[in-house]
């Protein structure tokens, strides 16, 4: 990106979306073993989980710029962003370890305290890491569309129902080891987390649409402006209506398509959200005059410095 304080783009988005789905991943992984039983959900969901992450924990590297000063986001205890990395990083590794336990080739597979203790740590670490994408954006008062505490449970529903259909997927195409009792009813809650999503985003758009003037005009950007064909026709239909609708279905086909189609629908909307958010930006007090105040780099000091 040319500025990268004044906005973000599509890396930022498909970050939140493989961080977010794969956290909540791990969330389900580590449920099913603590609370129905060991080898109910496909090793490749686990293993998944945690490369999604640090898949999207490279792009966010790229696009907050400056690769190789990355580290610095470890370091500042009292930032959000060194939380949520801290918490990613702990979250990626402890889902390898994971997966690990599948596998009769490695010696520490058998230790079931250690196993369940691990799960218990997928749990915690995966769901902050699906709601934290919503929190970063929340508090940001300068974006009415992203301002307050709505996008923290917009993004955890998304990330669960993500979740939930990359996990179907992955048990279609490597089976759990044990019964496939759990991996069959997750078109059914996949389906119910759909129709959660959907009320969710219509109460959320109507509530900032009743608010404030900056509020009204993002609002009306996804119903009638520019990001209303890809909200409706893009998300509400083909990412959220339509696999419902083959989630509730008896053949697995039209399941997996249901499935794909959810996880189509979860990037669309966070792209949507990004770029919406971009476009709405308000100044806060005082920093019209901040920024008038910074040099533009044509400046005659400038330009002797350079010299």
């Amino acid at each position: 990106m040319k500025n990268k304080h004044e906005g973000w783009g599509w890396m930022l988005a498909v970050d939140f979306f493989f961080a977010g789905m794969g956290g909540a991943m791990l969330v389900i992984a580590g449920a099913a073993d603590l609370f129905v039983g060991e080898g109910r959900t496909s090793a490749l969901a686990s293993f998944l989980g945690a490369a999604f992450m640090g898949l999207g924990s490279g792009l966010l590297i790229f696009e907050l710029g400056r690769p190789f000063q990355s580290w610095r986001v470890f370091m500042n205890p009292k930032a959000i962003l060194t939380a949520g990395a801290w918490t990613m990083s702990l979250a990626i590794g402890a889902g390898f370890v994971y997966t690990t336990f599948s596998f009769a080739l490695f010696p520490w597979s058998g230790w079931v305290l250690v196993r369940k203790l691990t799960a218990a740590f997928l749990i915690v670490a995966g769901l902050v890491v699906a709601a934290y994408p919503g929190i970063l954006l929340g508090r940001l008062k300068g974006r009415p569309l992203w301002s307050g505490s709505g996008m923290t449970s917009l993004f955890l529903t998304s990330s669960l129902v993500t979740a939930f259909a990359a996990h179907y997927l992955c048990g279609l195409l490597y089976p759990p080891a044990a019964i496939g009792d759990v991996l069959a009813k997750f078109p059914a809650v996949t389906a119910v987390l759909l129709a959660v999503q959907l009320v969710l985003w219509v109460s959320y758009l109507w509530v900032k649409h009743s608010s404030t003037a900056a509020e009204t005009i993002a609002v009306k950007r996804w119903i009638s402006g520019e990001y209303a064909a890809a909200f409706k026709y893009g998300f509400i239909l083909a990412g959220t209506l339509l696999p419902l609708a083959l989630a509730l279905a008896d053949a697995p086909l039209f399941q997996a398509a249901g499935a794909a189609l959810t996880l189509g629908g979860g990037l669309v909307m966070r792209l949507l959200v990004i770029y919406g958010g971009n476009a709405d930006r308000t100044w806060l007090p005082g920093e019209v005059q901040y920024r008038s105040r910074l040099p533009h780099g044509d400046e005659a000091f400038l330009k002797a410095w350079n010299k």
